[in-house]
This record gives C-alpha cells, sequence and structure tokens, in this order.
C-alpha cells in the first residue's frame, strides 16, 4: 500500500519526539553568556566608533562626499554655536573662514586657537569633546575623515 503524501506527512509527524536538551540547566546559562556577550560586544563596537560630528549637529555640519570610507564635512559656525558633543577617526581639515575655536572635553582638558584662513590641521581618533566658536565672526571649515 502507498501512502499519499498527507499520510507520509502524518506519519512522521507522529514519529517526532520531544527533544528536552534544550532546557539543559547548564546549556542555558551558556546560551545566556554569548547572547550577552554578543549585546555587549554589539553596543562596545558601536561605542568604540563615536559620534559622528555631522550626525550630532545637522544644523552645523553638511556632508559634501562620503565614499570609499572617507567622509568630506563643511562645518560652518556663527558666533557662539556650540557643537554637540562628538568624537573624531583620524582626519585632516581646512580653515575657510577664520575665528576663536575653543574645545573642551570629557575628561576636563580644554583648548582654544584662534583659527586663520588657509590653516590646515590633522588629528585623531579623538576622545568625546564639544566645541564652540568664542569669537565674533563666523567660523567656517572642511574637515575630512577616515572611517573607523
Amino acid at each position: 500500500m502507498r501512502l499519499s503524501r498527507w499520510d507520509a506527512d502524518a506519519a512522521s509527524r507522529s514519529q517526532l519526539q520531544f527533544d528536552s536538551s534544550f532546557l539543559n540547566p547548564q546549556l542555558l546559562r551558556m546560551k545566556s553568556m554569548l547572547i550577552a556577550w554578543f549585546i555587549t560586544f554589539l553596543f562596545l563596537s558601536q561605542a568604540s566608533k563615536g559620534q559622528d560630528v555631522c550626525s550630532e549637529n545637522p544644523n552645523y555640519c553638511k556632508v559634501l562626499s562620503d565614499t570609499g570610507g572617507i567622509k568630506m564635512m563643511l562645518i560652518t559656525l556663527p558666533p557662539g554655536a556650540k557643537l554637540a558633543t562628538h568624537t573624531h577617526a583620524l582626519n585632516t581639515g581646512y580653515i575657510i573662514q577664520g575665528g576663536l575655536f575653543k574645545t573642551e572635553y570629557e575628561d576636563g582638558r580644554s583648548k582654544s586657537a584662534d583659527l586663520k584662513p588657509g590653516f590646515a590641521f590633522h588629528g585623531g581618533p579623538d576622545k568625546p569633546h564639544h566645541a564652540w566658536n568664542a569669537g565674533k565672526t563666523t567660523l567656517q571649515m572642511i574637515l575630512v575623515e577616515k572611517d573607523d
């Protein structure tokens, strides 16, 4: 006698047995630890990447190009404008319009620079900081960063 497909499926379903090995407390702990490690790894990998200056400061920063792991941004800060806390990857930049630029790091360090048009700079990766235009003129720069 030949079984129809429906009968064969029903017969195989009736032969299935419940596998309770996945309820083993030791395996459950190991699975929980692996899941916790994976979530921690994802969180730390994002935290180490930092807070992108344009994502954190869309009113003052415009992405001009983002290709091949290189991002070029135009940052324009009117007098008194403050950038939210952010970090930088390896970077270089060029001052278009100068001004008094102040930076304060989360660890308490601070620095101040009277940036002149035509000044070029490089740095990074950088610790979390915020910066602001402490001068009386609009400050404008091109910032180029390498993705982490």
